[in-house]
């Protein structure tokens, strides 16, 4: 079993940065076993192009029993995940459409998180997060917030891509099933499952 508790980082948008910055993540508990670790591996690809690669089937299966399978390192991050977006929504003074959530490098809301070990206190790792709240704002008078219902679908700007040869190409091909798969791991997320949502979201 693993617990987690978190701390905000500074915020550069949200509707009260003071509040936002003051509030204390509560502990999270989080049991998983090696059923867990293997839909994860399944989740993000594993054996996705070939079931029986011996390098990829170690991360979901074992001859000497699931308990020696191997774990990918990002697995922390789906016990995070098991929180879902509920776990911004309940910040005090943090407003936004949940539709407009993106997960990106865009530096907006930043999560740090540590797991640690029930009982000892040993720190397993920290996951950062990063969380872009597109609409989110309300510092100034010049712009207002973003919103689908003011913005058409047919004034959305072309994106260019330059000519050049790239330095190096990797071409891989995910299960148009595998969206679905992610829920399973915890995160029931309907832009995941949900084609309306999804569509609306962008």
């Amino acid at each position: 079993m693993a617990r987690s508790a978190s701390a905000t980082a500074p915020l550069s948008c949200a509707i009260d940065p003071a509040m936002v910055l003051s509030h204390k993540f509560p502990e999270v508990a989080y049991e998983y076993d090696e059923r867990d670790v293997a839909l994860y591996a399944l989740v993000v690809g594993a054996c996705n192009a070939d079931a029986a690669d011996e390098k990829e089937l170690q991360l979901v299966y074992h001859r000497d029993g699931q308990s020696s399978i191997k774990v990918l390192p990002t697995f922390i991050s789906a016990l995070n995940a098991k929180t879902g977006d509920r776990f911004y929504m309940d910040v005090p003074g943090l407003h936004y459409d949940p539709t407009l959530l993106l997960h990106g490098k865009a530096a907006i809301l930043e999560v740090e998180t540590l797991t640690c070990l029930e009982g000892s206190g040993e720190v397993l790792c920290m996951n950062r997060s990063t969380i872009y709240l597109r609409g989110a704002g309300g510092f100034s008078n010049s712009s207002q917030p973003f919103s689908y219902a003011t913005y058409p679908s047919n004034e959305v700007s072309n994106v260019t891509f330059s000519d050049s040869t790239p330095f190096a190409v990797y071409e891989d091909r995910i299960q148009k099933s595998q969206a679905l798969l992610c829920g399973l791991s915890g995160y029931f997320h309907p832009l995941h499952s949900d084609p309306t949502f999804a569509q609306a979201a962008g």
